[in-house]
């Protein structure tokens, strides 16, 4: 299991921070997430390629709000 950090810049709504929370603890292969609101920053353990995991973490915040950017910490 790989715990990793990101830094969710532009994140501006506790709603969008649970909704991206909800969505990303769905995701094949992720064991924990957590979204902090005030750090703006996604924390998560999980077993599988990180960078499918990124791209795919990236998308969901996109939907949610266009304005933020999914950066590694």
């Amino acid at each position: 299991m790989t715990r990793k950090t990101y830094l969710l810049e532009g994140l501006c709504c506790p709603n969008c921070a649970a909704q991206i929370d909800e969505k990303v603890k769905q995701l094949p292969g992720v064991e924990q997430a957590s979204v902090d609101f005030q750090n703006t920053r996604l924390t998560l353990a999980y077993a599988g390629d990180e960078s499918a995991l990124f791209e795919t973490i990236a998308g969901i915040a996109r939907s949610i709000d266009e304005d933020i950017i999914v950066k590694a910490c």
